[in-house]
C-alpha cells in the first residue's frame, strides 16, 4: 500500500484536531518544553500537519514538510486557522541538511514517522536532522504494538533500546525516553489517581506504555 491520501482518507476517523491533542499530548507537552517561545519547528513526514497547527496556534513559527506534494496539497486542503504562522514544503527527510542551514530550527518534531524506516535510513535521517535543528523530539510506536487497521502496515516496532542504539549512532550526546499516556487499561483501573500525576511520571510510563517519545539533544 503506497497511497498515504487514501490511508488518511480511511482514517480521517482518528485524524482530527480532537484525537490530534488526546493522542499527542505528551509529545506536545516536551515540544512546547524543549522549545522557546516564538521559536522555529519543522515537522517532518507531516502527513494531515494537525501536529503542526496546533503548534502554530500555540505560538511557534512551523514549518511542515512530507516528501509528497499530494500530501501537502491534501493537508493544506484542511487548514483553517488564518494568522498563524505555518508553511508548508516539499522535502525528503534523509538529506534535509541539502535543503536548510545548519542549526536553523530550535526543534524537530514527529510522530509516526521513523518506524517506518530501515536503521540506515533511520541513522542517516537522524543525522540530518540533528545538523540543522538544536533538538529532535519524536513519537514512535513500542514493542507492545500488534499491526492492526489504524496501521499503515510497514511499521517496524522497535524496543527502547534499540532506538537509543540508532539515536546513538545519529551522532546525538543525549537521548531521554519517555512513555506516552496510553497505559494499559489495568493501570488506570487499579491506580486511577495516576492521571493526577500522569505528567511527573510519564518518565517511567516508558515500561508499560503502547508509545515512547525520544528527547534528543546534540
Amino acid at each position: 500500500m503506497n497511497d498515504w491520501v487514501g490511508y488518511f482518507q480511511n482514517t480521517k476517523t482518528y485524524r482530527n484536531i480532537y484525537n490530534q491533542c488526546i493522542g499527542n499530548r505528551r509529545l506536545l507537552e516536551l515540544i512546547i518544553k524543549n522549545t522557546p517561545n516564538g521559536g522555529r519547528i519543522l515537522e517532518l513526514g507531516c502527513g494531515t500537519a494537525l501536529l503542526s497547527l496546533i503548534l502554530a496556534d500555540y505560538g511557534f513559527r512551523v514549518k511542515a514538510l512530507d516528501l509528497s506534494k499530494e500530501i501537502l496539497d491534501y493537508a493544506a486542503g484542511r487548514m483553517y486557522l488564518k494568522d498563524i504562522n505555518l508553511d508548508f514544503c516539499q522535502g525528503n527527510i534523509l538529506n534535509l541538511d541539502t535543503q536548510f542551514q545548519a542549526d536553523y530550527f530550535d526543534t524537530i518534531c514527529h510522530s509516526g514517522v521513523m518506524e517506518h524506516f530501515s536503521d540506515e535510513d533511520i541513522i542517516n535521517s537522524l543525522s540530518s536532522q540533528a545538523k540543522i535543528a538544536q533538538i529532535v523530539i519524536f513519537r514512535v510506536p513500542s514493542i507492545k504494538n500488534k499491526i492492526t487497521c489504524k496501521h499503515f502496515g510497514d511499521e517496524r516496532f522497535l524496543s527502547n533500546k534499540k532506538w537509543l542504539e540508532l539515536i546513538n549512532a545519529s551522532g546525538f550526546r543525549k537521548a531521554s525516553v519517555y512513555g506516552d499516556f496510553d497505559l494499559p487499561k489495568a493501570i488506570y483501573l487499579f491506580s486511577p489517581h495516576i492521571l493526577l500525576v500522569s505528567r511527573k511520571l510519564s518518565f517511567w510510563f516508558k515500561w508499560f506504555s503502547k508509545h515512547s517519545i525520544f528527547v534528543c539533544e546534540k
